[in-house]
C-alpha cells in the first residue's frame, strides 16, 4: 500500500528525520512531529493510515496521546516505538490500541516488515468495507485463496444450468452460503430459495414437512398446507445434510425427483413440481452407500455436479480477511467501542486448525466483540483451545534422547505432547481432546500408562 500516510511522533530529531527520509524513499507519505500536542493537531488537520509513535513524549503521556489519536482516527493503525527498558509500557500500549511495537534501536528493514503486516490488515478492512454493500451472489463468500477461488469458479459455471448440485465439505465451511450464491446467480433468482435442514426434522414429521398435508388427513390437520418441495416452486430447493435422511424417506424422495410430482399426505391428486435441487452434506456418501446407509440410486441422482468446499485449514490465506469481515460486522452490530487486533493475536488466528471451520471463526470473533469491547485483542483474550493449539508446545526435538528406535521416540514425543496439552488445559479432558483431535475415549486410552 504505497503512498500510505504515516504520522511519526518522535522527539529525537536525528531518529525522526532518519525515519522520515527512509519512509519517503520507500514510497510512503510521512509527516514528522515531535510532541503529543503536535500529533493531536496533525490528526485534526488531516487523516493518516498509520501512527508511528514513541511511547515516551516530552510534553504528554504517550499512552493517552495514542488513545486520543485512535479515538479521532478509528481507521488508523498504530505501531509504537520503545526502548528495551520500557517493554512493559509497549505491551500496555498494545492494550490501548496499538497493533504492534518495535524496540529501539531497530534496523529499518524490521520496521518496514512490521509496517507491511500492519498495512496488509488495514487493507483487508478496507476491502471488506467496499464489498460489504453487495449481499448478492459470490460477494458474500469471503476469500481469495486458490482453493476458494476454484470453488467460486465452479459455482459461477454451474449456476446458469438446471443441473442438480451436490456441495461436499465439513460442517461450518459455508455450504449454505454457496447454495444461496448459486441461486442468486441462476435464472431462478426471482423465485424462492427454500432451505431445509434434513437433520432437524423428526422422522415421523418428514413426509408432511416435505410433501405437505391435505386438510383432514389426520386429527390435527385442520388446514391444507404446502410442503417444502411445493414451496420451492419456480426457485431452488436446498437440502442440507441430506446424508441424515432415513432410508424410507430416501426412497420417497427419489421417486419424487424422478417423477417431478407429489401427493400431499392425505391427498390423491398428483401435483407437479418445478424447482432446482441443491444438496449438501458433511458425510461421506460413497462410504454410506457401501455401508447400506444411503441409497445408491439416490446418490447418483443428486451427484450430478459435485462441488467440494475446502475446510478453513486448507485456505489459511483467507483467515485475516475473514477476521476483518466478521470484526466489522460485529463491531457495527454491537455499537460498542471498536476492538483492534494485535499482531500476536492475528498470528494465533492464522495458526489455529479450526475444526469448526468458518462458523467457529465467526463465533470466536462474536464472543470477543461482546466481552472485550474497546480493547486491543491479545493472546490472553483468546479461547484456550486457540492458544494451546501451538505447534511449539512441549519440548524441542533435540531435547529427546537420541539413539532410540523411531517408534519409541515418536511414542515418547506423543506422550509428552499430550501431557503438555492436558496440563495447559488445566486437566479439562474435553478441551484437551478437542485440541488433539481425539475423542474423550481416545484421549483416555492415550493417557493410560503402559504396564
Amino acid at each position: 500500500m504505497k503512498n500510505a500516510k504515516i504520522l511519526i511522533v518522535e522527539d529525537d530529531p536525528l531518529l525522526g528525520e532518519s525515519l522520515e527520509e527512509a519512509l519517503e524513499r520507500k514510497g510512503y507519505a510521512p509527516r514528522l512531529v515531535a510532541t503529543g500536542v503536535a500529533a493531536l493537531e496533525a490528526v485534526a488537520e488531516e487523516s493518516f493510515d498509520i501512527l508511528l509513535q514513541d511511547v515516551r513524549l516530552p510534553d504528554a503521556d504517550g499512552l493517552q496521546v495514542l488513545q486520543q489519536v485512535l479515538a479521532r482516527e478509528p481507521q488508523c493503525m498504530a505501531l509504537v516505538m520503545t526502548a528495551n527498558a520500557t517493554i512493559e509500557t509497549a505491551v500496555e500500549a498494545m492494550k490501548k490500541g496499538a497493533f504492534d511495537f518495535v524496540t529501539k534501536p531497530f534496523p529499518v528493514d524490521v520496521l518496514f516488515l512490521k509496517l507491511e503486516r500492519l498495512l496488509e490488515f488495514s487493507l483487508l478492512e478496507k476491502q471488506v468495507a467496499v464489498s460489504a454493500g453487495d449481499e448478492r451472489g459470490l460477494e458474500r463468500v469471503i476469500g481469495r485463496s486458490p482453493a476458494i477461488r476454484e470453488t467460486k469458479k465452479k459455482i459461477h459455471a454451474v449456476a446458469p444450468a438446471a443441473s442438480t448440485v451436490l456441495l461436499l465439505g465439513e460442517t461450518g465451511t459455508g455450504k449454505e452460503l454457496l447454495a444461496e450464491a448459486l441461486h442468486a446467480l441462476s435464472p431462478r433468482r426471482g423465485g424462492p430459495f427454500v432451505s431445509v435442514n434434513c437433520a432437524a426434522i423428526p422422522e415421523p414429521l418428514m413426509e408432511s414437512e416435505f410433501f405437505g398435508v391435505e386438510r383432514g388427513a389426520y386429527t390435527d390437520a385442520k388446514r391444507t398446507r404446502n410442503g417444502h418441495l411445493e414451496a420451492a416452486g419456480g426457485g431452488t430447493l436446498f437440502l442440507d445434510e441430506i446424508g441424515e435422511l432415513p432410508l424410507p424417506m430416501q426412497g420417497k424422495l427419489l421417486r419424487v425427483l424422478e417423477e417431478r410430482k407429489i401427493r400431499r399426505v392425505g391427498g390423491t391428486t398428483p401435483r407437479p413440481l418445478d424447482f432446482r435441487l441443491v444438496c449438501a452434506t458433511s458425510r461421506d456418501l460413497e462410504q454410506m452407500v457401501e455401508d447400506k446407509l444411503f441409497r445408491e440410486d439416490l446418490f447418483y441422482r443428486i451427484n450430478v455436479v459435485p462441488v467440494v468446499v475446502p475446510p478453513l485449514r486448507e485456505r489459511r490465506e483467507d483467515i485475516p480477511l475473514l477476521v476483518a469481515c466478521f470484526l466489522k460486522k460485529f463491531n457495527s452490530r454491537s455499537g460498542a467501542c471498536k476492538i483492534r487486533f494485535s499482531r500476536e493475536a492475528l498470528e494465533t488466528f492464522s495458526r489455529y486448525q479450526y475444526p469448526g471451520n468458518v462458523r467457529e471463526l465467526k463465533n470466536i470473533i462474536e464472543r470477543i466483540t461482546i466481552f472485550h469491547a474497546g480493547k486491543t485483542i491479545l493472546d490472553s483474550h483468546l479461547p484456550p483451545e486457540m492458544t494451546l493449539a501451538n505447534p511449539y508446545l512441549g519440548k524441542q526435538f533435540e531435547e529427546y534422547t537420541v539413539g532410540k528406535p523411531l517408534k519409541d521416540a515418536l511414542a515418547e514425543f506423543e506422550q509428552r505432547y499430550i501431557e503438555k496439552v492436558v496440563q495447559g488445559a488445566k486437566g479439562n479432558k474435553s478441551l484437551s481432546a478437542r485440541i488433539l483431535g481425539l475423542s474423550r475415549k481416545g484421549l483416555w486410552g492415550k493417557l493410560k500408562k503402559p504396564d
